[in-house]
């Protein structure tokens, strides 16, 4: 029931990376269906990266003015291939980039990333998932491989498996820190004294945006009183799924949009 929503996060993606368009491409996205839907076959003379990109923050300003015309508040949460700052932390998205959503006052938050909010008393804390994608690179999990061949040598029958995003996105949580590869790897501003990506307060919410698949957990540390629900948000833009969270219990469901605005047919709601 859309009455019984308090907020909507967009945990950033908002703008995809800019490429020009391929003939030769494979099984098309969830973004790239819609967008064959509802654009016409017109012949365009300007550059097609420079158009698709400008589309692409229209759009995404028409997408949010709806929703807060619906008296629905947004916090929008930056990406990694929107328009500001490349460096952690992001700054919030420009109002001159977002006219139309911007004018509505109190409804558009337009949100740093990281980002952190109390939102129905609950302490929620998140980013894009850019911070779970480059933790991705340098921990793992060692397996023992297939024994296929006997010429191996014992230590050559281990390999390092990459962790899930769920589980990474909690090691975060439990070194308390949102950003452990910055700015090695992932590049964040030179900090003084406070670090900003320190976790000093243990929220009730933890999630990542622009994940693979959705995934979700309850964690607890010993010594905390509380549990946090950890959350991997997938990427709207390849699966065309979003979290719907319950505050009172932190149970989350996902609801999938199969095909909007093609032959109607009705979302699909799993748990």
């Amino acid at each position: 029931d859309g009455a019984n929503i308090c907020r909507v996060i967009v945990a950033g993606g908002g703008c995809t990376k800019p490429t020009p368009p391929s003939s030769s491409s494979p099984q098309p996205s969830f973004a790239q269906k819609q967008q064959s839907n509802n654009t016409s076959t017109t012949k365009q003379k300007s550059t097609p990266t420079s158009n698709s990109y400008t589309l692409a923050i229209s759009e995404l300003d028409s997408f949010l003015s709806e929703i807060c015309a619906s008296g629905i508040p947004i916090d929008m949460i930056p990406g990694k291939y929107d328009p500001t700052n490349a460096n952690w932390p992001q700054r919030p998205l420009h109002p001159c980039l977002l006219p139309n959503s911007s004018s509505f006052e109190n409804m558009l938050h337009r949100s740093p990333n990281p980002y952190e909010a109390k939102v129905g008393g609950r302490l929620v804390l998140g980013s894009d998932g850019a911070n779970v994608e480059d933790l991705r690179k340098f921990i793992g999990t060692l397996v023992q491989t297939d024994p296929s061949d006997d010429n191996d040598e014992e230590e050559q029958k281990m390999k390092v498996e990459a962790k899930s995003n769920l589980d990474t996105l909690s090691s975060t949580l439990q070194y308390a820190h949102v950003c452990p590869t910055g700015p090695d790897s992932l590049p964040t501003f030179p900090c003084g004294d406070v670090d900003p990506f320190v976790i000093t307060r243990q929220p009730d919410v933890y999630f990542a945006g622009n994940c693979d698949v959705f995934e979700s957990k309850l964690v607890s540390f010993p010594g905390k009183g509380k549990e946090t629900r950890v959350v991997c948000v997938p990427n709207f833009a390849e699966t065309g799924e979003v979290v719907l969270l319950n505050l009172e219990t932190l149970e989350c469901d996902v609801v999938k949009f199969d095909d909007v605005g093609g032959d109607g047919d009705d979302d699909v709601m799993e748990e």
